[in-house]
């Protein structure tokens, strides 16, 4: 009894130990996260002869004596020049740069969310030997690394005529690989038959159950994976850079910002000012949306 007894006293005490170490390492990457976030939030908020002598401390002076005004002169000074057969040389202010981002970000963030919830549902509830398939290959796909298509995928699009249009784009996004299929797969087998055969009874089709009775039933999940999915795209560069010259986004026109020669913008300080301006409708959405973001994956995650 008392060696029960002690093996369980040291295990408490192991894993009181686990916990305390396991609590610092947690804090310690949370601190590594948030203090450039900080950093760059004071530097954007500096003129460039205060961040050669104050490179790492907060602004000198009382708040509204920092730098606000780098914020209103990005926004209203900074361009990025494009260039195209039909239009020539012309800037792209941040206010087109936008209404780019939320075209790009919004549209490619449904459909790359729809496309894995319809496929997803029709290969779960329908068991067709194809359906094998598909999930085969999602699978395959994501451990397989599938590198060096870039090239061909310009060919391509621009053949069929969708290079450099945001349409085009959406086009691209048109597809179901990735962790977010297996979620809504899992999601729809943990779903009872039951829904689907009352709809049946009352002589509904295949379509009208899948958006009148299913789809309300995965609608969080949709919601949590298509923001997401928008975080991500609005966060990107490279798809815009390459596949829309002509349409810069915000992340674009930063990405421009941090290799600019232009005397007023050549600096740390207004550079950290384009970050800051593009971080900002991330971090308010995330904020609003947190408690949805991670509750709804993980449920997802349970039920798979």
């Amino acid at each position: 009894m008392k060696k029960k007894a002690y093996v369980k006293e040291t295990t408490f005490r192991n894993m009181g130990v686990f916990f305390w170490l396991l609590l610092v390492i947690l804090a310690l990457y949370t601190i590594s996260m948030i203090l450039p976030m900080v950093w760059g939030i004071f530097t954007s908020l500096k003129s460039q002869n205060e961040f050669r002598t104050n490179v790492l401390w907060i602004p000198h002076g009382a708040p509204w004596d920092w730098q606000w005004g780098n914020f209103v002169y990005v926004m209203n000074n900074f361009y990025v020049p494009i260039s195209s057969q039909t239009q020539g040389l012309r800037s792209v202010g941040m206010g087109e740069m936008l209404l780019y981002t939320i075209l790009y970000a919004a549209g490619g963030a449904f459909i790359n969310t729809l496309v894995p919830c319809v496929v997803a549902y029709i290969t779960a509830k329908f068991k067709y030997k194809f359906s094998s398939v598909i999930y085969t290959v999602v699978v395959v796909t994501m451990v397989l690394p599938v590198v060096g298509n870039t090239a061909s995928e310009l060919q391509l699009v621009k053949a069929l005529g969708i290079f450099d249009t945001i349409p085009g784009n959406w086009i691209q996004k048109f597809n179901f690989l990735g962790m977010y299929y297996l979620v809504f797969y899992a999601t729809f087998r943990g779903i009872p038959n039951d829904f689907a055969e009352a709809a049946y009874v009352d002589g509904a089709g295949e379509t009208h159950v899948m958006v009148r009775i299913i789809f309300p039933l995965v609608a969080n999940i949709f919601v949590t994976v298509m923001l997401i999915k928008f975080i991500g795209f609005w966060n990107d560069y490279q798809t815009p850079l390459l596949f829309l010259p002509t349409h810069p986004t915000i992340a674009y026109g930063v990405y421009y910002l941090s290799n600019s020669v232009q005397q007023e913008f050549n600096n740390v300080p207004m550079r950290m000012t384009g970050c800051i301006l593009m971080v900002i409708p991330i971090l308010a959405l995330f904020l609003i949306f947190k408690e949805k973001l991670m509750a709804n994956i993980s449920m997802g995650g349970v039920k798979e």
